[in-house]
Parts: C-alpha cells; sequence; structure tokens
C-alpha cells in the first residue's frame, strides 16, 4: 500500500519510494518498476527473469503517495452500501467530437501491432510490447478483434468498407488459429467439451503464444480477452445480418457466426462457476483457475455487456447452430444469474464514494441476496489494494454494457455515477490532475501513478463518462468528456497496452460503439441524445437513424 517503501526487487509503482538509500524506483515499463542504483533507457538488466529480459524505460517514479493513507491487510467491504440510481433517460449518451477518429485509430493500431505471420493465411496477429518479443496474447488479439469488429459494424457505408471487412476476418483467422493451437492441452475444457469446429477445438485460446503463432508459451484461457474477442464478432455478425441484400454479405459470415454461438457457450461452461448455494454464477481467472473466496477474482474481467450479448444472440440463433431449438432458452436464465453476480461483485468491491475497484480481490457469498469482498489476493504482479492497468479496464466495461443495453441499463448507471462524479473532481481547464482520490475504508489503497498520461488508465477511466450521471450537470459533463476525448486525442499508438486503449477509449468515447450497438439491433433503439463539441447528435425514438447537426447547421446522417 501506500504507506510503505519498497524493498530491493519488489515492485515500486504503488509506493513510488525505495526504503534502502541510494536506490531510485526506476519504470521498466507498464507492468513493473522496481529500486535501483541506476538505469540506462533501453538497457536489458541482467538480473531479470530470463523470460522477461526486455528494455527498460528508466522513468522515475517519483513519491506521490497518499499523504495519511495506511495500509490494512484484507480490508473487507461492506456490502450491500450502494444505492442503484434510476434508469437515466433511456438512450440519453454523451459523446465527443474531439476523441477524433476511430478508424484511423483502428488502421494506426493495425500498422503498429499487427502482422501476418503465419505463411499461406491470412490470419492477423496482435502483438503485445508492441512486435518486440512479447508474443501474442489472447487479450491483445480480443483487442485487435474487438476495434475491428466495433468499427466494421459502426460504418455500413464507409469508403474503407472492404478494409474493414478484411480486417476484420483476419483478426477472427488469428483468434480461431490460437483456438486451434489449444487443442492438445491445458485448455480446461475438456471436462465440458470442446465447442468450435464440430467439437474439435477448444474456443476459449491458451492466453499466450510465440509471435508466429506456431506455439503455446502460457496455458490456460483469460476471459477478459476472450470476452472482448466476443464482443468484436458478435458486432460484426449481427450488424453483417442486418444489411439489406444489396450490400452482400461476406463470404465468411457463417464461419464466424457459428464459431461466434459456440464460443459464448464455451466461455459459460468453462469460464465461469456457480456457488455453493447455487444463488449465484461468477466470472473465473480462466478456464483454469479462480473463482470464490481465496481462488482469487478480477473483477475487471466481469463484461456484462458480453454476457447480455451473448444472452440473446444464442437464443436467436439456436436453431441455426445450437444442439437444440430451444438451447438459447434453456441458457437464458443461467447467463442472467451471471450478469447478477457481476454487478453484485462489482457493488462488492466498489469504493462508495471515489467509484474506484481494487485490480484483485477475493469475493464471496454472504447469504442467498449477496456478496462480500476482500483484497489480500494478487495476479500478474499488480499490486491487489491498487486501482491500476487492471482495475481501470473494469470501468470500460460496465460503460459498454450501458452503451449495448440501455434498456437494461440501472446497474451500470449505479456503477458509473460515482465514477463520473469523481472525475468532475479532477478536470479543470482541460487540465486533469495527477491524482485520483484515496478513499478510507474501502478496498483501493493506491492509485496507479501517473494516471491521466498512462492511456490504460485515463482512457477506460474517461469511458465513465459516456452514461449520464446523476451527479453532474449535464453541461459540465460535456465539457468533461470533451477534455477527456483531447486527452485521449493527444497520444499516439507507438506500445501495445496503452496504444491499445487509444483506440479502444476513442471508439467509445466518439460515437463509434454506439453506432456499432445500433447498427446491430442492439442498444440504439431507443434513441439517443447526447451533445457534441459544436454539434447535437439525436435520434427520433424507436429509429436506428442517428442524424448530426454540425455547428454550421447542416444535417447529416451516419
Amino acid at each position: 500500500g501506500s504507506g510503505t517503501c519498497a524493498a530491493t526487487g519488489q515492485d515500486c509503482r504503488s509506493s513510488a519510494c525505495c526504503e534502502d538509500a541510494g536506490f531510485t524506483c526506476y519504470e521498466k515499463n507498464e507492468y513493473w518498476a522496481s529500486c535501483r542504483q541506476s538505469c540506462e533507457p533501453g538497457e536489458v538488466n541482467p538480473n531479470d527473469d530470463p523470460d522477461f529480459q526486455t528494455p527498460w524505460t528508466c522513468a522515475v517514479i517519483g513519491a506521490t503517495t497518499t499523504p495519511g493513507a495506511t495500509t490494512t491487510p484484507g480490508t473487507t467491504s461492506s456490502p450491500g452500501t450502494t444505492t442503484t440510481p434510476p434508469n437515466p433517460a433511456p438512450g440519453q449518451v454523451f459523446v465527443t467530437n474531439s476523441a477524433g477518429s476511430g478508424k484511423a485509430r483502428l488502421f494506426e493500431f493495425i500498422a503498429a501491432l499487427t502482422d501476418q505471420p503465419v505463411p499461406g493465411s491470412r490470419a492477423r496477429a496482435v502483438h503485445s510490447s508492441g512486435g518486440a518479443a512479447g508474443g501474442v496474447v489472447s487479450e491483445s488479439q480480443g483487442y485487435g478483434l474487438l476495434l475491428s469488429g466495433a468499427l466494421l459494424a459502426a460504418m455500413p457505408e464507409d469508403q474503407d468498407r472492404e478494409k474493414l471487412m478484411d480486417y476484420t476476418y483476419e483478426m477472427f483467422l488469428g483468434w480461431r488459429r490460437m483456438c486451434e493451437l489449444s487443442k492438445a492441452s491445458g485448455s480446461c475444457q475438456d471436462d465440458e467439451g470442446f465447442q468450435c469446429g464440430a467439437g474439435q477445438f477448444p474456443c476459449l485460446p491458451h492466453w499466450k503464444f510465440d509471435d508466429d503463432l506456431k506455439y503455446v508459451i502460457g496455458s490456460g484461457a483469460a476471459p477478459d480477452g476472450d470476452a472482448d474477442a466476443l464482443a468484436g464478432m458478435l458486432l460484426a455478425v449481427l450488424s453483417l445480418e442486418r444489411l439489406s441484400q444489396a450490400q452482400a454479405a461476406p463470404e465468411w459470415l457463417e464461419e464466424v457466426a457459428q464459431w461466434t454461438y459456440e464460443t459464448c457457450k464455451q466461455f459459460y461452461l468453462s469460464s465461469t462457476v456457480s456457488s455453493s448455494s447455487g444463488a449465484h454464477r461468477i466470472v473465473k481467472l480462466g478456464s483454469c483457475w479462480g473463482g470464490w473466496g481465496s481462488q482469487g477474482q478480477n473483477p475487471s474481467y466481469h463484461a456484462p455487456g458480453v454476457y447480455r450479448m451473448c444472452r440473446d444472440y444464442m437464443k436467436s440463433h439456436d436453431a441455426k447452430y445450437g444442439t437444440s431449438e430451444s438451447e438459447g432458452d434453456h441458457f437464458a436464465s443461467d447467463w442472467d444469474r451471471l450478469i447478477a453476480t457481476s454487478y453484485k461483485m462489482f457493488e462488492a468491491t466498489q469504493c462508495e464514494s471515489s467509484g474506484l475497484i481494487p485490480n484483485w480481490a477475493k469475493v464471496y457469498e454472504d447469504g442467498p441476496d449477496a456478496l462480500r469482498a476482500e483484497t489480500g489476493f494478487s495476479g500478474s504482479g499488480t499490486p491487489g489494494a491498487e486501482y491500476g492497468a487492471e482495475a481501470s479496464r473494469g470501468v470500460w466495461r460496465v460503460a459498454l454494457d450501458f452503451l449495448l443495453f440501455p434498456g437494461e441499463a440501472a446497474s451500470a448507471a449505479g456503477f458509473l455515477d460515482p465514477v463520473a462524479a469523481h472525475l468532475e473532481t479532477r478536470e479543470s481547464g482541460g487540465n486533469w490532475a495527477q491524482t485520483l482520490r484515496v478513499d478510507a475504508g474501502c478496498l483501493v489503497e493506491s492509485i496507479h501513478p501517473s494516471w491521466s498520461w498512462n492511456m490504460f488508465m485515463a482512457g477506460p477511466t474517461f469511458t465513465s463518462l459516456v452514461c449520464p450521471s446523476n451527479s453532474v450537470a449535464s453541461g459540465r459533463q460535456q465539457e468533461l468528456i470533451d477534455a477527456a476525448g483531447a486527452q485521449v486525442a493527444s497520444k499516439a499508438i507507438d506500445d501495445y497496452y496503452s496504444g491499445s486503449w487509444v483506440a479502444i477509449s476513442t471508439i467509445t468515447l466518439n460515437g463509434d460503439l454506439l453506432r456499432a450497438a445500433q447498427n446491430s439491433g442492439l442498444g440504439g433503439a431507443t434513441g439517443t441524445t447526447g451533445t457534441t463539441t459544436g454539434s447535437t447528435t439525436g435520434t427520433t425514438t424507436g429509429t436506428t437513424t442517428v442524424s448530426t447537426t454540425t455547428s454550421s447547421g447542416t444535417t447529416t446522417t451516419v
């Protein structure tokens, strides 16, 4: 926590100080910093684990401790203290023009982070660590599928539509290859049965592969990448199915549509687990680990919007792709229990005033109706009680639920409201404060340093602003989202993790994800009114047309 300085060999990002005289906290990358006597930017430290001998940035992380903060191991939150605000007016969404073009960001992402490494295949791989020897992880490939599928859905008339279709299918082929390479062993999906490719392959790939997509490096599936990939596949398939006959669907639509159905089913069976009472069902840390109590939870892995999409997709597509015409109906209540459990988990882990959640937690059933959470668990080298590189993404995953399903948005709005209210206190004249607030008596004890400049922190946190907050005046909220968009727009995509969040935040803040939802028959069917810089975006209720009135007064339909 923020009360003690790091010893040599410990991660010093959250403490931002070193206990040994003559040592400085130097950053290696966004995942690690440690106390060293000297550091040369770009060097590889020979003392690093051989698997992690990658260059150091050597950025000095200065003392940013919270005054008077004390760390109590295993703080327990009291469940049921938050009250859910009423549903926002149906379809009210804030967007901004200041964030820039989502398509331009996708193309930048593809140029910076991807290639087609498999001879004779169109499969496109998204490299973690910006093309260095970071390998291909399911998280990175999931981001690629999410971005390409969402933009394909958002832009049915775009001049680059053929390119968007190609990129989406190429990302899918990379994902499919990862699933095929996961067949041999250790996928932890054998018990439930492989669901993909007529039962030949697990639908949830191992979490890490080499850069040429030839072999597995890290085994077991990770539900965050799996859910993001599903979001991209679902938006692509649903939007393509709605096209008029004049716009021919690509020949790969059936293949991807079937794989998507099977992946939804595999995710439920292999990456979620019931509580002992059966009243709750929670997302695990992956197909092989995590779950209830000391097994550990990552709040940011929960993607209720994707679970709703899977619920509805299985219901509408079971006759075509399921084992029976009623399979989707049987799964619907299971998906609903999973969604409800995710929001109870958020309620148990979220700080009531600041709206923040921890990177990691232990979650327990507290009777038939509630969950309780405590800290004292950590994975991936990030501090458990920090609002950091893991936790921030949870805000975006809830914002996605709000954009996709405004008619079911009460829980999402209740979660996002205090985050937006917190951001209001952090912005002045277009500038963002250097720190976020740490509340006493909740599970978050520290904040990742430089939150407003690290786009994997700022980007997803900013996306809370798409949902109208009961605590922020609407004119002020528009100022905030405009300032957030400008901050995201100022960053280049020149590395994997921050770069990915620049792109994802852009399509969330600028309305692309909202348009993708509308063009997929989701969300926007209730109509949206959000203002953007110099323009107003509005729809008539019951249609999925968004007409944008620009500052010159002309009306264009997007």
